[in-house]
């Protein structure tokens, strides 16, 4: 009891004062499942589409969404089944077709994605996502997921 004490305190002691930043990310907080998407199949691009595939950061990795811009959409798989679901907001400036914040929502279900875009040198026509955030929502619960992933058109 008096260790609970002495962490109590010390952790009050250290949300008081001092001049801070953001609040860091969750790297991974689920009030739901283990593993509340399940891997999604590999997808396909049409002619003039761009997509955004997005991997769990997981041992080993999985991919778990695939935005496309066009129609605006995003796939999941949950329960055995690919979902689609409408965009229904986008925030930031597009690179390579695709914005860093988008949220989508559609059966029951509703994913936001915040994620880092960086364009390379000598990588045409596509773009990387070194970090980033999923955050899946459902009757089920919800889980904030850590990301990365690439975008490619064709």
């Amino acid at each position: 009891m008096r260790r609970f004490a002495i962490l109590l305190g010390a952790l009050a002691a250290s949300a008081c004062g001092g001049t801070r930043g953001p609040a860091p990310r969750p790297l991974a907080t689920s009030i739901s499942a283990e593993r509340p998407l399940a891997e999604l199949p590999q997808q396909e691009l049409q002619q003039g589409q761009c997509g955004m595939a997005l991997w769990q950061r997981t041992e080993p990795a999985r991919r778990i969404a695939y935005i496309l811009d066009e129609p605006p959409s995003a796939r999941i798989v949950d329960g055995g089944k690919v979902i689609v679901l409408a965009r229904t907001a986008s925030e930031g400036d597009p690179v390579v077709r695709h914005a860093p914040v988008q949220r989508f929502a559609g059966a029951g279900h509703s994913i936001a994605i915040d994620v880092r875009i960086e364009q390379r040198e000598g990588l045409l026509a596509g773009a990387v996502i070194p970090e980033g955030t999923l955050t899946w929502q459902s009757a089920r619960g919800s889980v904030v997921l850590p990301v990365f992933g690439l975008i490619g058109c064709r």
